[in-house]
């Protein structure tokens, strides 16, 4: 097993869904709606990992781009930022 903190078992219902148990959505801060990546390893293990949210990229990226005349960052002026300099 991994280095990981052991948090329990989980089963598959019969549509192959999986309940994740509250201490994990706890730990993770995962709530409803949220979105997770799911990868499968060489060993056939997975990782299962939560998805940033738009607004925690965005939060993420507020700061790294400068604009002229000291601009209020929004969504669509980093998308046209971005856009204009690939």
């Amino acid at each position: 097993m991994g280095m990981g903190d052991y948090m329990g078992k989980v089963e598959i219902d019969e549509r192959g869904r999986l309940t994740l148990p509250s201490k994990i959505r706890e730990k993770l801060l995962i709530q409803p709606g949220d979105k997770l990546t799911i990868k499968i390893n060489p060993d056939n293990s997975i990782n299962i990992k939560k998805s940033p949210s738009k607004k925690e990229i965005f939060d993420e990226l507020v700061g790294c781009i400068t604009t002229p005349l000291e601009e209020k960052l929004t969504p669509e002026l980093i998308k046209s930022i971005w856009t204009k300099n690939q």
